[in-house]
């Protein structure tokens, strides 16, 4: 039973890749400052040891931990230039630390390492996200294209488990112990359209059955820019004749890093479920599907480091199907 996760920052589209691409983008900083709003103990934060392999289980129990102050990510006025407060270093080990709060959190909740943790809108093969790999995973991939918010990095501490499937415009896909997965950043010129998200998923599914190894679509999962709660499972009915269901139908969010705070959507105002996980009901079953928050302990307080909600899921492969 294949565990998988996704996270996406909230990236620019900068043809250069580094890390001042995602580094206090205005959704995070929206992110951030919404949630900062109250200031109740809300963040579970997992013990952590740096230099042991991420996805290897730290003991110690969860410190909770507020929101850092509203105005933490913004950006300030330094010589006639808007700049971040969080310089890029700061950032990095921002991001770094989310990395491994996910295995943590995951490993506990599935009750086995994550399997294959992709970031949307990170181009892993820059050399400034280089330590993300001691952190994240080892690198397995990238899909490093023209612009920084359509890259993706595939981190994994098993890379012999993983067989690379592809890549295409807003998509990757992998397949790990038989179970077919595609992590999506769907464009904005497709994501609200039916008729032209069905060509989109359409375009995968064409490719997929066509690969090396390839074939029918098990899972879906990463960030969908949706209109609507149901929308990309309509879609993928459409698209690839299949029934898909969302791992999460539920409205209410609680994230998995959260202690009593839910929220109404995944994305910068709480609003909308863009990111999601969806499985096909005719070749998987289901066994447990979570939400992290946007948010990474630094110190005692935590701080939005994307206007994403990272998702994880784990999923057994139906017999014979």
């Amino acid at each position: 039973m294949p565990i998988f996760a996704y996270q996406s920052l909230n990236s620019t589209s900068s043809t250069r890749h580094g890390i001042s691409a995602s580094n206090s983008q205005g959704f995070t900083i929206d992110t951030h400052n919404r949630i900062a709003q109250n200031s109740d103990n809300w963040m579970l934060s997992m013990p952590t040891a740096e230099g042991v392999e991420p996805h290897l289980p730290i003991q110690g129990p969860a410190e909770l931990v507020r929101s850092a102050p509203v105005g933490t990510m913004d950006k300030v006025v330094k010589q006639g230039k808007k700049v971040p407060k969080v310089d890029d270093k700061r950032f990095l080990r921002m991001v770094e630390g989310k990395a491994r709060q996910a295995h943590q959190h995951i490993y506990r909740e599935f009750q086995g390492s994550c399997d294959v943790l992709v970031y949307g809108e990170l181009d892993g093969s820059n050399s400034e996200w280089s330590s993300m790999q001691q952190n994240a995973g080892s690198l397995f991939a990238a899909s490093s294209v023209q612009r920084a918010c359509n890259c993706f990095s595939i981190h994994t501490h098993n890379a012999n488990s993983i067989t690379y499937l592809g890549e295409g415009e807003g998509w990757v896909a992998i397949k790990s112990y038989g179970v077919i997965a595609v992590f999506v950043h769907v464009p904005n010129k497709y994501a609200t359209d039916e008729s032209k998200a069905a060509n989109f998923y359409g375009r995968i599914r064409s490719s997929l059955l066509q690969a090396q190894g390839g074939g029918v679509i098990d899972v879906i999962m990463g960030d969908t820019n949706q209109p609507s709660n149901g929308f990309t499972e309509r879609v993928l009915k459409t698209a690839l004749g299949q029934d898909f269901a969302d791992a999460h139908p539920d409205t209410n969010i609680v994230p998995l890093d959260s202690y009593k705070r839910s929220f109404g959507g995944t994305n910068s105002s709480a609003k909308k479920k863009y990111d999601i996980a969806v499985y096909n009901t005719e070749t998987v079953s289901l066994n447990q599907m979570v939400y992290l928050s946007q948010c990474a302990p630094e110190g005692r307080e935590a701080v939005a480091v994307t206007d994403h909600m990272g998702v994880a899921i784990e999923v057994k492969k139906v017999p014979f199907a």
